[in-house]
């Protein structure tokens, strides 16, 4: 693809006729369909295909009872990291989400009756979360979907499949822009509860955020693993010192560090299963 041999939508084909098309319909009916739904024959046909990220591994870190750092707050799901390590199974993402939701829920249920206080607001971090939600209410109109559109581009050209630390620094610098650029942006005031605008802003100024986080990951990892990959550092080390980013954010960007991955299950090289 990036040679310019691509199919006529910017892809490449994928073929699994010679697989039998019967099988194919068999086996993997629910995929056969929606290509077919799509124009698509993938049974005994040609279908495009793009690479593309289909799960994040990162998220919010968490213990395995749901709870985070921040008292009172608990997580589950794809909003958390750690629990597919460097890359996920597939099918395991509703596994996660259903599993930890449940003891996620029980903690918060024991949490309330143990340790739950009603406490008072924090006025301070209210008011500065209000007035960061605020910020482009009565400015004047900008070009979201252009900001938008640009932000696509940056994280899939420069922070995307295949990263380097050329590409990565490129994409700092432009996500750099875009926050700037968004702020600039406003949108008219009124009822905002239907202000759909005013929701794109805000989802906008997060998705810009997330991404910082993702590239400034991607820079301070100097191996491959999982789902991330570097070009200029394409081999992955010792398995048994693996270590996890852990990104926390402050008013000037971002802090990477790395904390040892603990083998409590299934040591590198092992198995559960006995013969």
């Amino acid at each position: 693809m990036r040679a310019g041999r691509t199919t006529p939508n910017g892809g490449v084909y994928i073929a699994m006729g010679h697989l039998g098309p019967e099988n194919m319909r068999k086996q993997f009916k629910g995929m056969v369909e929606r290509c077919a739904d799509c124009g698509f024959d993938l049974a005994g046909g040609l279908v495009e295909v793009v690479p593309t990220a289909h799960y994040m591994m990162g998220g919010l870190e968490f213990r395995p009872d749901g709870r985070t750092a921040l008292p009172g707050l608990f997580a589950a799901g794809e909003d958390t990291g750690g629990v597919h390590g460097a890359n996920r199974l597939g099918g395991n993402g509703v596994a996660n989400s259903t599993v930890f939701g449940a003891i996620a829920g029980d903690t918060m249920a024991e949490w309330v009756k143990r340790e739950g206080a009603w406490l008072e607001p924090d006025t301070q971090a209210l008011e500065a979360a209000r007035a960061r939600a605020m910020h482009p209410v009565g400015r004047p109109a900008g070009d979201l979907e252009r900001v938008r559109e640009a932000l696509y581009g940056v994280m899939w050209e420069d922070v995307g499949i295949l990263r380097d630390a050329a590409g990565l620094a490129r994409g700092r610098g432009k996500l750099a822009e875009l926050a700037h650029e968004l702020r600039g942006i406003g949108v008219a005031g009124g009822d905002l509860r239907y202000n759909l605008t005013w929701h794109d802003w805000l989802n906008l100024e997060s998705l810009i955020f997330v991404s910082g986080a993702i590239c400034a990951a991607a820079e301070a990892r100097t191996d491959s693993r999982g789902a991330h990959f570097r070009e200029d550092f394409p081999e992955t080390g010792d398995l048994a010192t693996s270590a996890f980013s852990r990104v926390i954010a402050h008013p000037s960007g971002f802090d990477v560090s790395f904390a040892p991955v603990t083998f409590n299950r299934v040591k590198p090289g092992r198995t559960l299963i006995t013969a």
